[in-house]
């Protein structure tokens, strides 16, 4: 019988390598194994199973008296061996047939010992069989298992093991708070085996961050990419991570084979599913970012499959965990590994469909941006917008498709078209004309694609401030709608000329146009150009002071707006209802407005929305004489429009409000003060910033959400107390504490999942914590912030 140090039999092996991270599903394992005889770890190959195994393991080896018993199926293709397999990892020997069985469960009858069996994927049914038998047959025995997929025994519980943390790649922060995140901190140790010199520096902190983002947070594939530092720097590694499964080789002698490179590891899974399962692995590569139900069914199925046997093979991705899966309120959407896709995206090649399948994702995303188009002023506004903001890469690679595909041009004018709005909703101007640059590059029919996808471009160009390439492309839609020759596209034409014409602070042209397009687009009962016809004629007449004149617009638009259950022009309503009664002097109407048109903004996350919002705001608040709050929602809107690549005044009258709100709130409080109250707004978070607005209280809510606190001199928070928090930062931390996942929190706030991310970082940061049991530690050891 073998006995480790201390006397205690066992045959686990000891650690070669430091064993980074994973400290809450260490925890979580061993709760789990106090509560069930059976524990399975599930998850992707490399994501680290067997590490966390053995140190579960050794953790819980005090329990067991007779032992822990580590016994490796890897090797073993015979299910007719298993029992002796597992016989001679716990001392039996010379056992064979069906004795073995019989004496192994006689064995382990009366033992208290715990049993880890390691890599059970491809023999699931034989050691389910066993394991069994085994539970039923010893009531002091314990099995702590590792597995693609699950064993699917009665009382077994399951934990799904995930990649490791990281920040995101575009996510700055100081070197030092790097460490923090798993994956960054097993890249440094690994690198520091092969050079012991190697630190994380500004210099190299960006390619780390992006190799630990780029391949999920996989163990294995960072241990492999750090040990190529004996030859490459980290920059070089990150430029050639695009062929990974070249770069990522050569792994450790004393591992299994499959364990020696990303390609090999990733192999023995797709191995183990059958025809079917591999077939839809390598179509699902055709998405990006993730993908939902309805789209997998109607691009991936074959010619007669049904879509219940699409789900099938879906659910049997997941439980084989080749495919993860995330809630967001009643929408469940599918993501696999950037490194899983890649495998799968050479065997769509190999199989010789690749073109046809990446035709039909192309053709479905098509199709799902048109339709979020046509649906646009109504009641699933806000649902479109969640969805294009899912869909988002997507979308991304159904443009590119179009613009590399012959004969796909029009498409790629269409798509950039319906995107209209949400490249405007969501600040993403410079994104949606680079596109545009592209498509209008190519040669067309100088028909209605072309002619409302130039608009697109006019009026991003505008917005952006670019009059000289705005007024180009207006030109370009005169051109187009003349050789078009229909009444419909000329008032296209006319509403592009008076956009331009509105940026340039020339509204009395924008007013002498866009009358006659509304009478045409009003005639032929195209909604859509109707409301937007309407919204530029209620701004053209405020502009001009003609206030009856805008009201009647905005009333109008109000009426067919709120009647279908759109948002985002009834928020351009409410916002421009505001600006006019505080150029009224109705100050106390006019914040209610805007207030009004900010909650409807935060409904659709529209960042170029909500600044417009911040900056009326702001304007309010200097003529309260509310400098240090003005200057702090000043600093919010520089941030986002830092953020979108365009300003939120975009106007000549709203730039001038802007100029003399910042003139009038740096002369009150003094240049230093200024910068100071600008900088502070700037590192509030979007929901910090709404929140702050929203408060009715216009100095104590700023206090106390990012003023300096009483006696700390420089500003800084206490560092490791509750109180440090903001009051988003403290009921993040509550729920932490309670349990919750980030997704979880989001769901419960109504935030993002990002946003949420972010402000866990943060709490981490204030609180000097490592990870979030620490969290959850220090918000129940200091309790509630009674001041807050």
């Amino acid at each position: 019988m073998a006995f480790r140090a201390g006397g205690r039999p066992g045959n686990l092996p000891s650690d070669v390598t430091s064993f980074v991270g994973r400290r809450d599903e260490v925890l979580s394992a061993r709760g789990l194994l106090a509560e069930s005889r059976l524990v399975t770890l599930t998850g992707i190959g490399g994501v680290g199973k067997t590490r966390l195994a053995l140190r579960v393991a050794a953790a819980a080896a005090r329990a067991f008296p007779d032992g822990v018993w580590l016994v490796e199926l890897d090797q073993l293709t015979d299910e007719t061996l298993l029992a002796q397999t597992v016989a001679e990892a716990v001392g039996l020997r010379e056992l064979r047939g069906p004795s073995a069985m019989r004496a192994l469960a006689d064995h382990l009858a009366d033992r208290q010992l715990l049993l880890v069996v390691d890599n059970c994927e491809h023999l699931v049914d034989a050691v389910a069989k066993l394991l069994e038998t085994l539970l039923r047959g010893s009531a002091r025995l314990r099995i702590l298992a590792t597995s693609r997929t699950a064993l699917d025994i009665e009382g077994e519980f399951l934990l799904a093991v995930p990649s490791l943390s990281r920040p995101a790649s575009t996510q700055a922060m100081p070197v030092g708070k790097l460490a923090s995140f798993e994956a960054i901190a097993l890249f440094v140790e690994r690198a520091r085996a092969v050079q012991p010199a190697f630190e994380l520096t500004e210099r190299n902190a960006g390619a780390v961050v992006e190799i630990c983002s780029r391949l999920d947070g996989l163990p294995l594939a960072i241990e492999l990419a750090a040990a190529r530092l004996r030859v490459l720097s980290a920059d070089q590694i990150n430029d050639r991570l695009q062929d990974r499964f070249a770069l990522l080789t050569r792994g450790p002698r004393n591992v299994p084979t499959r364990q020696q490179t990303l390609h090999a590891c990733i192999e023995w899974s797709f191995d183990l599913c059958s025809r079917a399962e591999q077939q839809m692995w390598a179509r699902l590569s055709v998405f990006a970012g993730g993908f939902e139900l309805d789209a997998v069914q109607d691009i991936c199925a074959d010619e007669g499959q049904t879509r219940e046997e699409v789900l099938e093979l879906v659910a049997t991705l997941l439980a084989k965990s080749i495919i993860t899966a995330e809630r967001t309120g009643t929408t469940v959407r599918y993501r696999m590994l950037e490194s899983i896709s890649g495998y799968g995206a050479e065997r769509l090649q190999a199989s010789g469909e690749e073109l046809r399948l990446r035709r039909r994702h192309h053709d479905w995303y098509e199709q799902l941006v048109l339709q979020a188009r046509r649906d646009w002023i109504g009641p699933r506004q806000v649902q479109w917008l969640q969805r294009l903001e899912r869909e988002h890469p997507n979308i991304r690679l159904a443009l590119r498709f179009s613009l590399i595909e012959p004969g796909q041009t029009a498409s790629a004018l269409r798509i950039c078209a319906a995107l209209h709005s949400y490249w405007l909703v969501r600040g993403l101007t410079s994104e949606g004309r680079q596109w545009l640059e592209q498509a209008l590059a190519q040669p067309s029919e100088p028909d209605r694609d072309r002619l409302t996808a130039t608009f697109t471009a006019t009026i991003l160009a505008a917005v952006q401030g670019d009059l000289v390439a705005a007024n180009a492309l207006a030109r370009q839609v005169e051109d187009i709608a003349a050789r078009i020759g229909d009444r419909w596209s000329q008032a296209i034409a006319d509403l592009a000329t008076g956009g331009v014409a509105l940026h340039a602070g020339n509204p009395a042209l924008a007013a002498a146009l866009d009358p006659p397009a509304l009478e045409v687009f009003q005639a032929e009962g195209d909604l859509y150009w109707t409301v937007m016809a309407l919204a530029g004629l209620a701004m053209v007449t405020g502009f001009m002071g003609d206030s009856r004149a805008a009201t009647t617009y905005y009333t109008s638009l109000l009426a067919i707006t709120h009647s279908r259950g759109e948002v985002r022009l009834q928020s351009l309503a409410a916002w421009a209802l505001g600006v006019g009664l505080w150029k009224d002097g109705d100050v106390e109407q006019a914040a209610d407005r805007l207030k009004d048109s900010l909650r409807l903004r935060r409904r659709m996350n529209d960042t170029f929305g909500t600044a417009l919002c911040l900056d009326a705001l702001a304007w309010i608040a200097a003529d309260a004489r509310h400098a240090h709050r003005a200057a702090i929602l000043l600093g919010v809107v520089a941030a986002l429009e830092r953020a979108m690549g365009s300003p939120a005044a975009t106007y000549p009258a709203l730039l001038t409000y802007h100029e003399q709100c910042e003139w009038r709130v740096r002369e009150a409080l003094g240049d230093s003060a200024f910068r100071a109250a600008l900088a502070r707004g700037g590192q509030l978070s979007l929901d910090e910033a709404i929140a702050y607005s929203l408060d009715d209280d216009l100095d104590q809510p700023a206090a106390r959400a990012v003023d300096p606190a009483p006696g700390s001199g420089d500003g800084s928070p206490s560092a490791g107390t509750v109180s440090s928090l903001t009051r988003r930062e403290r009921q993040i931390g509550e729920l932490i504490a309670e349990g919750l996942s980030n997704r979880e929190i989001a769901d419960r706030l109504f935030l993002s999942k990002r946003t949420v991310e972010g402000h866990v970082q943060n709490v981490l940061t204030k609180l000097g914590a490592g990870n979030r049991a620490q969290i959850a530690a220090l918000m129940v050891q200091q309790g509630p912030d009674l001041e807050s």
